[in-house]
């Protein structure tokens, strides 16, 4: 250590290892210890960020299978009149519905 007046001043002495006390040889493992830490960390940083998946497209709406049923059940009653009331208070699914009734699967 110098002191010239304006704080003191630590110089390290660079000795062999069987010049160096117990407690010189600690320290200086600590210190290279901390300084491989430092190190990977500094890449860990410099490394780049793994990217997030684009979001899923939503799966297109499909009317539910107990709707579905009963749509088919009230085209098979035949009434004109009840199948379009029943349409219109399910106007979220009537487009999808009468596509159905035009399938030759229906």
């Amino acid at each position: 250590m110098v002191d010239d007046g304006e704080g003191p001043q630590f110089f390290c002495l660079d000795l062999s290892p069987d010049e160096m006390t117990l407690d010189e040889l600690e320290r200086r493992a600590e210190l290279r210890r901390q300084e491989e830490v430092a190190a990977i960390l500094a890449r860990m940083d410099a490394m780049p960020r793994p990217r997030d998946p684009p979001p899923a497209a939503p799966e297109p709406y499909r009317p539910a299978q107990s709707t579905v049923d009963a749509f088919r059940i009230v085209v098979a009653a035949g009434d004109i009149g009840r199948l379009k009331a029943w349409l219109a208070d399910r106007p979220k699914d009537a487009a999808l519905l009468l596509a159905l009734l035009e399938s030759p699967s229906c």
